[in-house]
């Protein structure tokens, strides 16, 4: 226990609050440096500290390395990883992150490395796509043994990641990952706030053909951190309309939205008229900004913890900006999401009282709308505190299944074993499954899911869509070099993704003046 101990004190004096208790972090740190075989599900609400667990098992590592080397932190999202490897940073210095647009680092060698879904995905096929071109001139097998061998003496931390299974592009890369780790006896941890009975089963079910000492933690309503919280007054309503109108002012409130597009007009909205916050204390947030540029944003947030503020921003700030707001006003989405969201309402520990309301009448969009109705009126239903599990565990079962069939229903198990098959042959190198990867893609199979775009705007890196470069290349804002042709559709901007996503020498340029308050837009 010296080494978590350790992290939390490092994690309170930087992050500044007073460290309180947490029997179950201390529980699933013991069984995950004491089972020699484990497999943990840590189903805890936003605002727990889970995430401390990562910091005291990479401290852990560097005294014992008995049954893990080091730590690999997976999520699912480019914005989350930004926020715990800055915490990261500040805390230990110990810590590197591996996504699209990070550093040149090949291999997880550090006590504490984070990364994205996609990115460790292609690493256990062995395949870095930055040495693409080095791979198929013949030159280099792009460290493919290497790399994937510093996940294999790892302990594994995947954060809210099972929500893969619901991504069609990356459902059955996700299974594959889950069936070769458990099949080589990774050490392996889920940690989440919504967990659904069916993707309990998907794990259980690996973990128990593998012969793992199986474990799920969750705290009870004696749980010092639930019982804190339920004192607590949130209350949650529907609204529609605009949703500035619900902004208090005097309070710290915080809307969030589904789309950039969505959030940018609310932000020229706000600065342009009353609404009762002061203009220097309105920040908007979303994906398409630069990292420096939303770093800054973020910072400038903290120092406002204590005054009234409005923030507006997307879902970059639903799982990835650490804040407490008294009002939250939130467009309806999946019931992960909200809590997600909601979890910014009231969260830290001297906050009282949290005010919710959930926009009826906003677009669904980009999320299942059949996922989005079901869970309003579910919650028109059921009364819920978002940091009590207790209170929403029925409602996550009915959104998102609570049979291993419903979970599982994306999953190409064809597909599946083939790329279990690439992960656990050792004849299957770098080269070989890079051509196996280049012929499903132009066969159209959904291979990794998104095909971000990287884009470089002042010497950093902003990820897109296929879509919004079609926009942006037909307004004359970015440069495309690499590729010969033009960009008149969004099949061509989906072919220069498929180029990046194998590594290809293509790098696209924004050439217009970047927008110091909105980002990309």
């Amino acid at each position: 226990m010296r080494a978590y101990r350790k992290a939390l004190e490092r994690l309170a004096e930087v992050k500044g609050f007073t460290p309180e208790r947490r029997p179950l972090l201390e529980e699933a740190f013991n069984f995950l440096t004491s089972s020699p075989k484990p497999f943990l599900i840590l189903n805890a609400p936003t605002g727990y500290g889970k995430t401390i667990l990562s910091y005291a098992l990479a401290l852990h590592s560097l005294s014992d390395a008995s049954i893990f080397d080091r730590v690999i932190h997976v999520l699912p999202m480019r914005s989350i990883i930004e926020d715990v490897q800055r915490t990261a940073e500040e805390a230990f210095g110990f810590s590197r992150t591996k996504m699209m647009g990070s550093s040149g680092e090949f291999m997880h060698l550090f006590p504490l490395n984070i990364t994205t879904a996609d990115t460790f995905t292609w690493d256990l096929l062995k395949l870095n796509t930055k040495r693409r071109h080095l791979v198929e001139a013949g030159l280099e097998f792009g460290y493919d043994y290497l790399t994937q061998a510093s996940i294999l003496t790892s302990i594994v931390i995947f954060d809210e990641a099972h929500f893969l299974l619901e991504d069609e592009s990356m459902a059955t890369a996700f299974d594959a990952v889950i069936e070769f780790l458990t099949s080589q006896g990774v050490p392996i941890v889920v940690m989440t706030a919504t967990l659904s009975q069916g993707h309990l089963k998907f794990f259980k079910k690996y973990a128990r053909k593998n012969k793992y000492e199986f474990e799920v933690l969750k705290p009870d309503e004696e749980d010092p951190f639930i019982r804190r919280e339920l004192q607590k007054d949130i209350s949650m309503t529907f609204g529609n309309g605009n949703p500035l109108e619900f902004v208090e002012p005097g309070k710290r409130n915080a809307i969030i939205v589904n789309t950039v597009e969505r959030a940018v007009k609310l932000y020229n909205r706000a600065t342009s008229t009353d609404v009762g916050v002061e203009r220097d204390k309105i920040i908007l947030i979303h994906g398409r900004m630069k990292p420096s540029h939303k770093k800054a944003l973020i910072d400038r947030l903290r120092k406002l913890k204590d005054s009234d503020f409005l923030l507006i921003g997307t879902q970059a700030v639903e799982a990835g900006v650490d804040f407490s707001s008294d009002v939250m006003v939130t467009d309806r989405a999946p019931i992960n999401s909200l809590l997600q969201r909601l979890g910014r309402l009231a969260r830290h520990a001297g906050d009282r009282m949290g005010r919710a309301i959930i926009m009826e009448d906003a677009p669904t969009g980009p999320y299942p709308s059949e996922k989005v109705e079901l869970t309003v009126n579910l919650l028109k239903e059921e009364e819920i505190h978002p940091r009590v599990p207790q209170t929403y565990e029925r409602i996550v079962n009915e959104v998102h299944g609570s049979s291993l069939v419903s979970v599982t229903r994306l999953i190409n198990k064809s597909l599946s074993g083939k790329f279990v098959r690439f992960m656990a042959d050792p004849s299957k190198r770098a080269l070989h499954v890079l051509g196996e990867v280049k012929e499903l893609i132009q066969q159209g199979i959904p291979v990794m899911r998104g095909f971000l775009i990287p884009l470089s705007v002042e010497g950093e890196v902003v990820l897109i869509s296929p879509r919004k470069l079609l926009e942006l290349y037909s307004k004359g804002l970015v440069e495309v070099m690499g590729i010969k042709g033009q960009i008149n559709d969004e099949r061509d901007a989906y072919r220069i993704a498929k180029s990046l996503a194998l590594g290809e020498k293509v790098e696209i340029v924004y050439r217009s003046q970047y927008d110091e308050e909105r980002g990309i837009v």
